[in-house]
C-alpha cells in the first residue's frame, strides 16, 4: 500500500564537489516486496561490514606490535580501533537479531578498550568470532522481522533492528578515516 510521498531532493556532497541530482523519495507502508527488501538489506549491512573488516584487519597486519599497543582513552591507537569496531560489529549484529525477533537487545554499551590489553592474537580471535556473529545474522534474520522493538543506542537514541544494523557501516567508515588520515579516534 502506497503511504503517499515523492518527492525530489538535490544532494551536495561537502568536500568533493559531487552533486546527486534529482533522488527520487518513495515512502510506501508494507511494501509487497518487503521479504525481498529485507534479504537484501542484511546482505548489504553484512558485505559492507566484511569489506570493512577486511580493510581492518589489513591495517593492523601492517601494524606494527607497538602500534598495537599504542593508543589513549582519548587517542585511540591502531589495536584499540580494531578491538571496539570488531566488538562493537559482533555486538550489533545480536542486538539486531535479538529486536529482529522480539527478544530483548541484551548489552548496548560503548566497548572503549585498554591499549595495553591489544593483541595481535587477541584481534584474529574476536575477528573470527565476529565474522561468526555476521554470518549467524545472514541465516537467522528472520523474513518478517520485528520492527517494533528498540534499544537505546548510546548516541542515536531507541533505535530498531533496522536502525541499529544500519549504524554499521557508518561507524566503520568513521573510525577507519580518521585512522587513516591520522586524526584523533575514539567514538
Amino acid at each position: 500500500m502506497f503511504a503517499g510521498f515523492a518527492g525530489h531532493s538535490h544532494i551536495h556532497r561537502e568536500n568533493t564537489g559531487q552533486y546527486q541530482g534529482d533522488v527520487t523519495l518513495i515512502v510506501t507502508d508494507e511494501p509487497p516486496d518487503r521479504p525481498e527488501w529485507v534479504h537484501e538489506t542484511i546482505r548489504l549491512v553484512a558485505d559492507a561490514c566484511e569489506r570493512y573488516r577486511a580493510r581492518l584487519l589489513d591495517r593492523v597486519a601492517r601494524a606494527t606490535d607497538l602500534e598495537l599497543a599504542t593508543g589513549t582513552p582519548d587517542d585511540w591507537g591502531v589495536g584499540q580501533i580494531a578491538v571496539h569496531l570488531l566488538l562493537v560489529e559482533r555486538g550489533v549484529a545480536a542486538i539486531a537479531l535479538n529486536l529482529a525477533t522480539g527478544a530483548t537487545a541484551g548489552s548496548t554499551g560503548q566497548p572503549r578498550p585498554l591499549a595495553s590489553a591489544v593483541t595481535r592474537d587477541g584481534i584474529a580471535s574476536l575477528a573470527a568470532k565476529t565474522a561468526f556473529a555476521i554470518d549467524r545474522l545472514r541465516r537467522e534474520f528472520p523474513a518478517t522481522p520485528d520492527s517494533t522493538t528498540v534499544a537505546r543506542h548510546p548516541f542515536y537514541g531507541e533505535l530498531n533492528t533496522f536502525g541499529w544494523l544500519l549504524t554499521l557501516p557508518n561507524h566503520y567508515h568513521a573510525h577507519l578515516e580518521a585512522l587513516e588520515r591520522g586524526t584523533k579516534s575514539a567514538l
